[in-house]
């Protein structure tokens, strides 16, 4: 099975409460407002590995952590978030867990796909070449998806685990072969 990278995490934890959004917008360092669709609080969180996290604060006390690459990392860039929205508001629950909500990981299979051949024979693809150079498989059990590109390197997303991402890959690699197979 090829390598799998993780590239990006998405966690979640919750304060428990609501929260005054303008007040932490503008209170909190690196913070920013956003009103559109759902009201958050976008806050850029510094990491060890001088990437830059997002954490997105919403108004029902739900908090969300993006662009790291572990549930570690999640963990602290959560701690973080939450000692700075205490510094604001100390009736926040510290104590909540921080759950993974997604991965989004990339792998190489180390071939050419024909792509068109493998839309044909998987049932509910998407490949519309003039439009998007990568087809998009969404698998059932268990639940993953996938862009796929020719040139033999994948995305795999909305699994909430490394495991589950193996899985998933490993029954696509499956697919793969039988369909190269029947060829």
């Amino acid at each position: 099975m090829p390598e799998l990278k993780v590239e990006n995490v998405i966690a979640a934890s919750h304060l428990g409460k609501e929260l005054e959004l303008v007040r932490l917008a503008t209170e909190m360092p690196k913070a920013r407002y956003s009103g559109s669709g759902n009201p958050s609080v976008i806050v850029e969180v510094d990491t060890e590995n001088t990437k830059r996290a997002a954490g997105i604060i919403f108004g029902n006390g739900k908090i969300q952590v993006t662009g790291i690459n572990s549930l570690n990392e999640s963990r602290q860039v959560m701690e973080s978030l939450k000692s700075m929205v205490k510094n604001i508001d100390s009736k926040i629950n510290m104590k909540r867990a921080t759950k993974l909500e997604n991965i989004v990981a990339k792998a190489n299979l180390g071939k050419t796909l024909d792509l068109q051949a493998i839309a044909l024979a998987i049932p509910g693809s998407e490949y519309e070449p003039t439009h998007f150079k990568g087809l998009v498989i969404r698998l059932d059990d268990p639940r993953a998806s996938f862009i796929l590109f020719q040139s033999g390197v994948l995305i795999v997303t909305d699994v909430p685990s490394e495991t589950k991402a193996k899985k998933a890959l490993k029954r696509l690699e499956k697919f793969i072969k039988e369909i190269s197979d029947n060829s």
